[in-house]
């Protein structure tokens, strides 16, 4: 048996507005899809853990055992293992006027972060029974196989939804408060290491987060990028170290700031309209 199988398209795609066009389950390594997928796609995990990368906007989700993960057609992106343990995944593709629709009244929103639904197993064996029917008709342009397709895929996403506790308030309120704790941490690396060579991507790494999706984070929960967070609190401590010793040298200002001397003097600069040195002398002559 094939480990996935590609489903023909019905004759009258109007008689069948929600249908499968592809089903499988097997190890999955590497795969780059640069133009996307023609379908909706559904993956199940059942062992193993991997990366599912958008090339459209570079927001990257980790993939582990029990998750569900839904995403749109003809959308850039790449998925890999990154776990010794082999990546076991489940996948249906479908297609049909009702798609977008029903997906989103359903709460299955392509992109979202993944679902944990807590009879996962049911889910599973229901992609597998899918994937079995498929294999074993000879003829799957017959109308009796295309209802029970198309009502077995109906069921599964139902499955889906009944146990997608995450996808209800409650579980938003969790992916908010995870949200917001990952943005506390970083808040907290910052203020304390600002004084430290520091990138944006260790800090994206540290909190669990892509750095694209971390910066988009960062950008809507406080009005500012994390680079420019950081960069404010370098100069605030600039001046109050130019406040406080006259005789500072502003290499040693800049050493003290994690900063390389010339690129500190440039964003003080367009900053505050003037060098460090001419700041200087304003101060204390006032």
């Amino acid at each position: 048996m094939l480990p996935f199988s590609l489903i023909e398209m019905p004759r009258d795609l109007n008689r069948f507005p929600l249908y499968p066009y592809s089903v499988g389950r097997h190890i999955q390594y590497h795969h780059v899809r640069p133009g996307g997928f023609p379908v909706y796609q559904i993956f199940l995990i059942r062992s193993g853990r991997g990366l599912f990368r958008d090339l459209e906007n570079g927001e990257e989700t980790i993939l582990e055992p029990g998750m569900a993960f839904a995403y749109p057609p003809d959308r850039g992106h790449e998925y890999y293992p990154l776990s010794l343990t082999p990546w076991h995944v489940g996948f249906i593709g479908f297609h049909g006027e009702l798609s977008p629709g029903l997906l989103e009244g359903i709460g299955i929103l392509p992109g979202a972060p993944p679902l944990r639904p807590e009879h996962f197993e049911e889910c599973w064996e229901q992609v597998g029974s899918i994937w079995h029917a498929v294999n074993q008709q000879a003829s799957r342009q017959d109308e009796h196989v295309m209802q029970e397709l198309s009502v077995a895929l109906y069921r599964l996403l139902l499955l889906l939804r009944r146990n997608a506790s995450d996808s209800g308030p409650a579980g938003r309120l969790e992916l908010e408060s995870v949200r917001n704790e990952a943005l506390q941490k970083a808040v907290s690396l910052i203020n304390e290491h600002f004084t430290e060579p520091l990138l944006v991507s260790n800090l994206a790494a540290a909190v669990g987060y892509s750095v694209q999706h971390f910066q988009r984070l960062f950008l809507q929960e406080y009005g500012i990028t994390p680079h420019k967070y950081l960069q404010n609190l370098r100069l605030e401590r600039a001046l109050q170290l130019i406040r406080e010793n006259a005789d500072t040298p502003v290499q040693d200002i800049a050493l003290q700031l994690g900063m390389e001397t010339n690129y500190f003097i440039r964003v003080f600069r367009n900053t505050y309209g003037c060098t460090p040195g001419m700041m200087r002398k304003r101060l204390h002559e006032s």
